[in-house]
């Protein structure tokens, strides 16, 4: 009887956080920070949520070597897949992997100003913009 009620209980924590991220997901530029001990369940119920969800799931692959230089990269191949290719995505981040303080600057800025300053240089932007002006044609905006 108390494994039965252990086994319940699990059920519905982790039924109500795939919920909780499920409406985020659902709302227009909605995101979610997500605190808790590690083992939680955290990725996993980002990681079903998301895929309810219909989104692409991206996250960066973390190594001794990866500097931030790749993780501007990253970031441009992230903002390129959810704008000019319209991909409804996730981004999972976890805080093992910050390697610099300046990541945590540069999500911050994505989530208060969609924008990340100085990410691209002018004749990368000339190719956004072009590309994004086709993307609002085919939306009728």
């Amino acid at each position: 009887a108390v494994m039965c009620v252990f086994v319940c209980f699990v059920c519905r924590y982790v039924l109500e956080h795939i919920s909780r991220v499920s409406r985020v997901l659902n709302q227009d530029n909605g995101h979610v920070l997500m605190v808790g001990v590690g083992g939680s369940g955290r990725q996993s119920a980002s990681k079903l949520a998301t895929f309810m969800a219909d989104y692409e799931i991206f996250q960066i692959e973390i190594s001794k070597t990866y500097s931030t230089l790749e993780w501007r990269e990253d970031l441009k191949r992230l903002l390129l897949m959810a704008g000019a290719e319209g991909k409804r995505t996730v981004f999972l981040f976890s805080d093992s992997q910050i390697k610099d303080e300046s990541f945590v600057e540069d999500i911050n800025m994505i989530l208060n100003t969609g924008d990340v300053p100085n990410l691209y240089p002018s004749d990368e932007k000339l190719e956004i913009l072009e590309k994004m002006q086709i993307v609002a044609r085919s939306l009728g905006k």
